[in-house]
């Protein structure tokens, strides 16, 4: 294995480092970080490509335009995606699956006190987006079949527990 600095994160325990590969393969990482979601303690999980990965340490400064951020628990969690438009800006999207949504929605914690409600097409396990999170980790994108909905950030997108 070699340690590769290409990606920034911070852990479900909320510590910042390096993606790497120096213990195990990056998409069995990333797994393992997903997994760690309890839903209670441990609610989030973020990565983006370094813009300076040459300097060794990464700082909340660090996150750039683009991300993939997870919330909730291994079990259910939503994974939000930000990336480049076509108008250049940067948007903020929650992923699902392609199929349309049965109107249903889940609640899923981001926070000790608040939690954002998603379609059931957007809630997965951590096997599910540990797939997507490796997939952005090598393109920088999400690919087929999953769908992304724009997120007004106009409005309140999170509510109370």
């Amino acid at each position: 294995m070699s340690i590769r600095e290409t990606h920034g994160e911070k852990s479900p325990s909320g510590l910042w480092g390096f993606v790497t590969d120096g213990y195990r393969p990056i998409s069995d990482q990333l797994r393992l970080m997903l997994s760690n979601l309890d839903g209670v303690e441990k609610l989030t999980y973020i990565i983006w490509r370094a813009t300076d990965p040459g300097k060794g340490f990464v700082t909340p400064a660090d996150v750039g335009d683009s991300f993939m951020q997870a919330g909730g628990s291994a079990d259910a969690m939503t994974v939000e995606v930000r990336l480049p438009g076509p108008d250049g800006e940067s948007h903020l999207y929650t992923v699902g699956r392609p199929e349309p949504a049965d109107g249903t929605t889940t609640l899923i914690p981001i926070s000790q006190d608040r939690a954002v409600r998603v379609f059931s097409n957007e809630v997965f396990t951590a096997d599910e987006a540990a797939v997507i999170f490796y997939t952005y980790y090598l393109t920088d994108a999400v690919s087929q079949p999953y769908v992304l909905r724009e997120l007004d950030l106009s409005n309140e997108l999170s509510e109370e527990r």
